[in-house]
Order: C-alpha cells, then structure tokens, then sequence
C-alpha cells in the first residue's frame, strides 16, 4: 500500500478508509484528512482492507458499507477482533434506522450517509481518534493485582483527589456511594451477586457511558443523542447511568428523567435484546390477538411488562402497530411477524437465544 508514491511502513497510518477504487469522493475524503493532520491510507477491497488494518493498526477505519470483497457489517465485526482500540466509523449511500442500529451495536462510533461533506468526516475521524488513544490507555497492562499493588492504587487516586481540592472523606465517600449504587442497580434487575462482580459489572457500563459522552466532546446539548446511544448499548437506562450523565454534563437529573419519560424510544427499566410487541388493537384482537398473547406467554414463561432473567427478551403489549393488515401481529425489535403459529414462535424464539449467543461470544472473543 502506497500513499502518495512512497511506501507506509509499521504504524504509520492514523485513518484507513475502506472505500471502493471506483469511489469519487475518496481521494477528496484522504486529502482532507491529511490537511487535518493525520496520515491517510486507502484500500478499495474489503479483504485487503483488513489484511492492513491487522499489519498497520490504525487509529480509525472509514469503511463503506459497499465495500467490494466482503460485506461492510462484516468488516465492521472483524475490527473489533483485530484491535479494540481500532474505532470504525461507517458511510453508507443507502442509510437506514436498522442499518445505523446495527452498526452502533458492532462498534461503529458514527454513522454517515451520503452525500456528505469531506468536512464532517473530518470531524468524525478526529473524535473517533481521542476515542482510540482513550482506549488504548485503558487497556494498558497493569501489575499483577494483590493487597500491596493496590494500596499503591489507591494511594495514587487519593493524591489525585487532593489536587482537586477534595480530602480524603469526599474520596471515600464517593467510593462509597458508587458501591452504594452498584447494590441498587442488581437489586433492580434481580442479579444480586459478588460484590467484585456487581462493581466491575457498573464499572464497565460507567467507562462505556464515558465513551460515548467523549465522542460528543462533553457537550450537553447533545445529551439526547447521548442518552439514545447508551440505550441502544445497555437496552435501558439505569439510575446510576442517569446520574453519571448528570455529573458529567453538569445537567439536572430532572431534566434528563424529563427526556426519559418523553421519549418512547428510552426506556427506564430493564428491556432485553429482544422487544416484543404483541398488537392488541381492534383489528388484531378480532383476529386472535388474545390467542397470540398466550401462546407468547406461555413460551416464554412471562406476563406483558415483564423482563426474563438473562435479558434477552420482554413482552409488551401495545394498542396499534401500524399494519392491520396483518393481523393478528407482533413485532421483535424491527420485525413484523403476521399470525404466527405456536410451532413459528419456537423457531423464532430459539433462533433469537442462537442469535445473541453467538453475539456474546464475538464480544468475548
């Protein structure tokens, strides 16, 4: 891979675009990056693309979801296992809601349709880059944890806390309240554990709340784009969740349950990965709704309102959905399925459990 007649040698690459050959605005995308400040490189095959992400590891990855060789998603998934800290962000010519959702849960840090103008990309790739750099502070190698190592932690953050003006009381105190939180937010969702687990599971929602807020630079007029995200994240938004936000962007916690309970999009208490909506309207119900209802119910050991306990699905039911047609219908996430029998919902359902296991073991991996 050449850039600008001369080979890129080992991490000389800030920003790959992974764009086709054919792609007119390319070389404008690569110009305006390198105007900015960063070193460019391109690939115009999916395969190839990811070939160099693996040997150059740079900082972000620009893929076009049209890439030839490989489908854009697909790339987008393989990233994550090349690199964590290797922040994608995604173009599209055909944007949709479920496109842009699917791209945000494999790790996409932004979303741009086209046409789009060279500057905004700029932009994009710049807080995408600071989301890099924190990620690769984070993932630094720490030594081996025992009771010595970490009161030199500790002794490390208390400094830090003085030179904020605080005292020791305040540092404990906060400590004591996050742990406080963490306690509350297990009861809630009825997973009341190890004490080690409960707080590392809020740590990581917390560093995730802080990643998201980073990409939007910290600006509180952008705190429903924020809030959106993290429910697209966590599935729901934690009380915990809210007040970090809160202190974060110095906004009201008020104001931010205000926008909670105004949206129909956040939701306030537990959801799962998969949201179903069985229609009870006049239409549906003339046609079997109450039918549909149980067999749901049944299937999945659950009332309407109710979350299992792995999180995985929640069954509500709604008035109307839009498609009378149809009827009697239910919804899943994005997904209309019309009048279906007992023996369709198991396959559904059993599809869905594979779906978001398969899921968990790419994050894992």
């Amino acid at each position: 891979m050449s850039l600008n007649g001369k080979e890129l040698e080992m991490n000389t690459m800030d920003v790959l675009l992974l764009m086709g050959d054919a792609d007119s605005t390319r070389e404008d995308c690569r110009r305006e990056l390198e105007k900015g400040g960063y070193r460019a490189g391109v690939a115009g095959d999916g395969r190839k693309g990811l070939a160099l992400i693996a040997k150059e590891r740079p900082r972000v990855a620009v893929i076009d979801l049209d890439i030839p060789g490989m489908k854009g998603m697909e790339a987008l998934k393989e990233i994550a296992g090349i690199d964590p800290a290797i922040v994608p962000i995604v173009l599209t010519g055909s944007g949709s809601v479920d496109s842009a959702v699917e791209s945000m849960k494999n790790g996409a840090s932004d979303y741009i349709t086209r046409p789009f103008d060279p500057h905004a990309l700029l932009e994009s790739v710049r807080r995408a880059a600071a989301l890099s750099e924190s990620r690769k502070q984070s993932a630094g190698q720490a030594p081996a944890a025992d009771r010595q190592t970490m009161a030199l932690k500790g002794l490390e953050l208390l400094g830090q806390y003085y030179s904020l003006g605080l005292d020791k009381r305040d540092f404990l105190g906060e400590l004591t309240r996050l742990e406080n939180e963490a306690k509350r937010h297990a009861e809630t969702v009825g997973n009341i554990g190890e004490k080690e687990k409960l707080l590392r599971d809020m740590l990581e929602q917390l560093n995730l709340v802080d990643e998201i807020i980073a990409k939007y630079d910290y600006d509180k007029s952008t705190v429903l784009q924020i809030m959106l995200e993290v429910q697209t994240r966590l599935n729901w938004l934690p009380g915990h969740v809210l007040r970090w936000i809160s202190r974060r962007l110095k906004v009201s916690l008020s104001h931010l349950y205000t926008i909670a309970n105004f949206y129909e999009a956040l939701s306030l208490e537990p959801v799962g990965t998969y949201k179903i909506e069985v229609c009870t309207g006049t239409a549906c119900h003339v046609r079997g709704a109450n039918g549909l209802n149980t067999s749901v119910s049944a299937l999945l050991g659950l009332e309407p309102g109710q979350t299992d306990a792995d999180m995985t699905f929640t069954l509500t039911n709604v008035h109307c959905l839009g498609c009378c047609a149809l009827a009697p219908v239910m919804k899943i996430n994005d997904q209309y399925y019309s009048n279906p029998s007992t023996r369709d919902l198991e396959k559904i359902f059993e599809s869905l459990r594979r779906e978001k296991k398969n899921d968990i073991a790419v994050e894992n991996a």
